[in-house]
């Protein structure tokens, strides 16, 4: 599918590729449309399936359906970025639900999953979990920590100061 004319989202770029859309044919639960990309949940109390890119960009179904698409995330005190990052972004999966980073009072764009291994290879290892240690997580998670495993990182950067953050979850 040409991926090209679906919108864009400012902390959730990869979002086509990092397998929270789904791309088959659907009719989507807020406006009625078929369309060929779509996301199957959100938290609300409706029971949804479908919302399309685009009601979810527009901020139309955290609207129609008084809910949002991100579970949890560091604050800020910037309301503009809390409406654009929870009505109007798209999430990512997790086991446990979504904890969104924030750094420089805005929150971070969502670069993907990564295990001890990718972290290595971009040479952020070391920076990460010592951060991560000093907030008292799971233990052992660098010898643990695999992409898409058990144990999993899902890694941030921060869009002003380009500093990237780590969060981790288990099944």
């Amino acid at each position: 599918m040409d991926i090209s004319n679906l919108p864009k989202f400012k902390y959730h770029p990869n979002v086509y590729e990092s397998g929270e859309v789904e791309f088959s044919k659907g009719v989507c639960d807020c406006c009625g449309r078929e369309v060929e990309a779509y996301v199957q949940s959100m938290y609300t109390r409706e029971n949804v399936d479908c919302i399309c890119m685009e009601c979810i960009a527009s901020g139309a179904a955290a609207e129609k359906f008084d809910g949002d698409f991100i579970q949890d995330a560091d604050p800020v005190d910037n309301e503009e970025a809390r409406e654009e990052l929870f009505c109007r972004t798209p999430g990512y999966i997790s086991w446990q639900g979504e904890n969104w980073a924030a750094c420089c009072n805005d929150y971070c764009e969502y670069i993907g999953t990564v295990g001890t291994k990718e972290l290595e290879e971009l040479g952020i290892a070391d920076e990460l979990f010592e951060e991560y240690d000093s907030c008292g997580g799971y233990d052992d998670v660098r010898k643990y920590l695999a992409k898409d495993g058990s144990l999993c990182g899902y890694l941030f950067r921060c869009l002003h100061c380009g500093k990237y953050h780590l969060r981790v979850d288990a099944d």
